[in-house]
């Protein structure tokens, strides 16, 4: 299902002499894309999840599903909160049933999915997300780790298999285990399902999501490709987010060893153990360098 926002604003409140949280905001997301949304925290980013996913309206602007205004293709909101589905920011604080597989199984119960077809529906969504249904099915999530809790709730959602699933911040918080669990779950979703990343880890953001957008202060300030975004923009100055990593190691390497042609941030790492000799000697010793660096900023 394709989306399209048009000229969206939207105030928390009716007095227009306060600034908009976002305003004028114009973007299409195709289906089946992966896109990370990413900005300064109080940008817009958790409220513009909340207009796509039907909870909130715009005070004035368009949002089109498959070319529909929205209230034309979904007269029912629920319909559309099936169709788009939103995990928030720490979704494991809103967990109520007693075992897991009552948790993953809400959805689909309420929108009445056949009974028979329900235990397939958990099972497939446990093994989505990287948990072995005969060992979780029957615990207690809050007896759960914050990670896996956080799989659980994600599971919840991908067992209505919704066309977009928008993920508000999923890797605050958690370790690299699950992290790396979360990254398989976006990666190796149905083709057919769009993913919207909301997210402060860059890094992240720039591995699996090939476009971004950003929002500064309510306004769309970037719309296109992820690397050129986080590579050959000033970031920090122009949209007020921090250097990935990766391409803060990528940027002082090219310093360090201007003679060598570098491939892409993400690719250093295995482009490093390919190399030989004297080449693979200097980029070692710069990235040893470059390491310590980091570690005292």
């Amino acid at each position: 299902m394709d989306i399209r926002a048009e000229d969206l604003t939207f105030r928390y409140d009716d007095n227009r002499e306060t600034a908009p949280v976002l305003e004028q905001v114009s973007f299409e997301l195709k289906s089946g894309e992966c896109a990370a949304l990413v900005g300064p925290s109080g940008s817009g980013k958790s409220t513009l999840a909340q207009l796509l996913n039907g909870l909130l309206s715009p005070a004035s602007g368009h949002l089109l599903f498959d070319g529909h205004l929205r209230d034309d293709r979904f007269p029912n909101r629920r319909d559309l909160r099936r169709r788009v589905a939103l995990v928030f920011q720490l979704p494991e604080a809103q967990i109520f049933e007693t075992t897991v597989f009552e948790e993953v199984s809400f959805a689909a119960r309420q929108w009445g999915t056949p009974k028979d077809e329900i235990p397939r529906l958990v099972e497939s969504a446990l093994e989505a997300v990287g948990l072995d249904p005969e060992i979780f099915q029957n615990r207690n999530p809050l007896n759960l780790s914050g990670g896996e809790s956080r799989l659980v709730t994600i599971a919840s959602l991908l067992v209505i298999q919704p066309d977009w699933l928008i993920l508000d911040e999923p890797t605050l918080g958690l370790d690299y285990p699950h992290k790396v669990k979360i990254k398989a779950v976006i990666q190796n979703r149905r083709p057919e399902s769009g993913i919207l990343l909301i997210t402060h880890d860059l890094d992240l953001a720039m591995a699996i999501c090939p476009r971004m957008l950003a929002l500064d202060q309510g306004r769309l300030v970037w719309d296109g490709s992820s690397s050129d975004l986080l590579t050959r923009r000033a970031i920090f100055s122009e949209f007020d987010l921090a250097e990935a990593e990766s391409v803060r190691i990528w940027q002082r390497l090219k310093t360090a060893a201007p003679e060598v042609t570098l491939p892409e941030p993400l690719e250093l790492e295995t482009w490093a153990a390919g190399l030989k000799g004297e080449a693979r000697t200097k980029v070692n010793n710069a990235l040893k360098e470059i390491q310590k660096t980091l570690i005292k900023l």
